[in-house]
């Protein structure tokens, strides 16, 4: 049975791409902005964010999901080294691209999530100036997931410093055989959510 997508498996989809892809050096989640807080400027960096998740009308979600892949340009020669750094970034961004399109067929743990590539995905070269020259290409792309519309029975009672009541929870999922809701939502799925 397949999962139902989320934010956690597209984070460790994006480290599984970070770390397929022996350029990019950094992985970072947030937007561009946050490029030149590290303040350092060795090697790739692969920055996600996503910005919204929305229903698609066919029984699912579709998330809205920016990457941006940058490197650090040198002032010297800028416009060449920009445009190296824009074509080695693209050739990333397509290869992500073909992830996502084959996306169950790869060899990492979150094949079995039900997602889709949306069709309309676009690449966008781009040369921004932080506190350093940053060059690579914005990437911006939809995830679509199967969502039946059933809940889970997840706890909502918490205790007084702030941790779920688990192992009552955790009693009655075993009781149960481990299926919640409809098949659709097992003790294995609490740790994509």
């Amino acid at each position: 049975m397949s999962k139902l997508l989320t934010i956690k498996n597209i984070a460790s989809i994006m480290g599984y791409i970070a770390s397929e892809h022996k350029q990019i050096n950094t992985i970072l989640r947030g937007n561009l902005w946050d490029v030149d807080l590290t303040k350092d400027v060795t090697g790739v960096y692969l920055i996600f964010n996503i910005s919204n998740i929305v229903p698609n009308g066919f029984n699912g979600v579709d998330y809205s999901v920016d990457i941006f892949i940058c490197d650090n340009v040198s002032e010297i020669n800028s416009s060449s080294n920009s445009m190296s750094v824009q074509n080695e970034c693209s050739l990333i961004g397509l290869d992500i691209m073909s992830i996502f399109k084959s996306f169950g067929k790869g060899e990492y743990a979150d094949k079995n999530v039900a997602t889709v590539l949306g069709a309309n995905w676009s690449i966008q070269p781009f040369e921004e100036r932080f506190d350093s020259l940053y060059s690579g290409v914005a990437i911006s792309l939809t995830l679509s997931s199967a969502f039946g519309y059933v809940r889970c029975d997840i706890p909502t009672n918490r205790v007084s410093d702030g941790e779920m009541i688990y192992d009552d929870y955790q009693a009655r999922i075993e009781a149960i055989e481990g299926v919640v809701v409809d098949e659709n939502c097992a003790i294995e799925d609490l740790n994509n959510l």
